[in-house]
């Protein structure tokens, strides 16, 4: 996740007919809706996590450790606090405090590095923002497993949602290196409106010479190989899941941070709530 300038893997695999992406809806349950009516896609449900538990998977998911270089998104991971990832109610509920000790926040990461990824297919997550504010910054988001070129941005990128502070849109942005070392700029993105106050559905569509993007059953954006991309698509080989809710600090640390410093810290904590995480694989 980079600045801008399961229910369980199912034991048995059942093909389903689906459409591409549920609709937003306030409701845990999501009816299916169809995108191209005219095009029927079947697919076989190979991941979900609708997260019934009282605490994540370990068999499908891992607590995000900070890192000795730490990137502004992760700079203030805590995994030893299981509040900020925490399951309950049939939801993740991943957050960012601030601790008045330090002066500073803490905030939860999870992911399904080395437990789970794939190379293509249908991933969708539903998913709301129950509280946020000045510096918020939650993701759902994806990096390459086994790299086909190594180090970022060589390695690629997919960044399903972005949010930042109470805006009233994500972003989805797509990361990859034009020569080595060096990032493709513009990076391409989209902002499509949501629901803030209710539940939205993100996901792509992850094939061996595109990636489409989708908000609430609606495509946003289509990511096609060809052209000054062609010769560094990292892409071909299988990603793992991010979820995380970042914050900003008030600006201790001189970190540059894409959703601004953090001015007051009356909203906190920030909040954004997963019901449930799937993935399809298309079936030939």
């Amino acid at each position: 996740m980079r600045q801008l300038s399961i229910q369980k893997i199912l034991p048995i695999l059942s093909i389903l007919a689906i459409p591409l992406f549920a609709a937003d809806c306030d409701k845990k349950e999501s009816a299916p809706s169809t995108i191209n009516k005219d095009q029927e896609i079947k697919w076989k449900l190979v991941f979900e996590d609708e997260f019934e538990g009282t605490e994540t998977d370990p068999q499908l998911w891992a607590s995000y450790q900070p890192q000795t270089h730490s990137s502004a998104w992760n700079k203030y991971v805590n995994p030893a606090d299981k509040s900020l990832a925490e399951v309950k109610d049939g939801n993740l509920y991943l957050r960012a405090k601030w601790n008045t000790a330090t002066d500073l926040p803490e905030t939860g990461a999870i992911q399904t590095k080395d437990k789970f990824s794939f190379t293509y297919g249908k991933l969708e997550v539903k998913a709301k923002f129950n509280r946020t504010g000045q510096g918020a910054w939650p993701a759902i988001w994806l990096m390459p497993q086994t790299p086909v070129f190594q180090n970022w941005p060589d390695g690629g990128e997919i960044d399903v949602m972005e949010h930042l502070n109470k805006d009233n849109f994500v972003y989805q942005v797509m990361h990859q290196s034009k020569t080595e070392g060096v990032e493709m700029k513009p990076a391409p993105f989209v902002t499509p409106d949501i629901n803030q106050d209710k539940y939205n559905t993100y996901g792509i569509i992850k094939t061996a010479n595109k990636i489409e993007f989708y908000v609430n059953d609606k495509k946003t954006m289509t990511y096609t190989k060809g052209g000054e991309n062609a010769d560094r698509w990292p892409f071909e080989t299988d990603f793992y899941l991010i979820l995380n809710h970042a914050s900003a600090d008030k600006g201790q640390s001189g970190t540059y941070y894409w959703s601004g410093l953090v001015v007051s810290t009356d909203d906190f904590p920030y909040e954004m709530a997963i019901d449930y995480v799937k993935l399809w694989e298309e079936v030939e």
